[in-house]
């Protein structure tokens, strides 16, 4: 029970605005010696996340480590689907835009060959695309703002949208403190 507590508390923290659906898609690392029984953990939410267009996906895995894309299908498919954003995407192999999953293998692959984030995740994030090829074009160096990532063109856009997420994982956050469960907050949450 304890593994299933943990894991409500990684998503409350680091997934809240992908789990409410205003963000695209989130980060969260499963260190496997803490959190043994993904299997279990992942079948009981499933149901609750997926009538909420929200889905993991595992990006990398190491022997101690599983590094889980949790991800709004519905707004990660409005980001590949545009047409700018695909082009940015073939520059880096991608090839096949007719469903989310094709492109979260790939994104799978170019994380095994680089070992480690290939840069255009930030797309996958819910991040624009001025700052994904800012950071790329810069090395993660020179941006006008950082929160939730680097900032290199919209800063007004960007604040407002880190307020927003931060908030939204505060929330969630108070009430599973409250005892709330994490099923429930969703529900309400969208």
């Amino acid at each position: 029970m304890e593994s299933f507590k943990q894991f409500e508390h990684l998503l409350a923290f680091h997934c809240a605005p992908t789990l409410a659906g205003i963000k695209s898609g989130n980060l969260i690392s499963i260190n496997k010696n803490k959190i043994n029984n993904f299997r279990q953990i992942q079948q009981k939410y499933r149901k609750c996340l997926s009538c909420n267009n929200v889905f993991m996906f595992t990006v990398s895995e190491s022997q101690n480590y599983r590094l889980l894309l949790i991800y709004h299908k519905a707004n990660l498919a409005k980001i590949l689907s545009d047409e700018c954003n695909q082009a940015f995407l073939r520059y880096y192999g991608y090839k096949d835009f007719t469903s989310v999953l094709s492109c979260l293998r790939y994104l799978k692959i170019r994380m095994h060959l680089q070992k480690g984030f290939p840069h255009e995740i930030g797309l996958f994030l819910g991040y624009p695309l001025l700052d994904v090829k800012g950071f790329i074009k810069n090395n993660g160096q020179n941006f006008k703002f950082c929160g939730q990532w680097k900032v290199y063109s919209d800063i007004e856009s960007a604040e407002k949208l880190f307020s927003k997420y931060t908030k939204c994982c505060n929330r969630f956050c108070s009430y599973l403190a409250e005892g709330k469960s994490l099923e429930n907050i969703i529900e309400t949450a969208v």
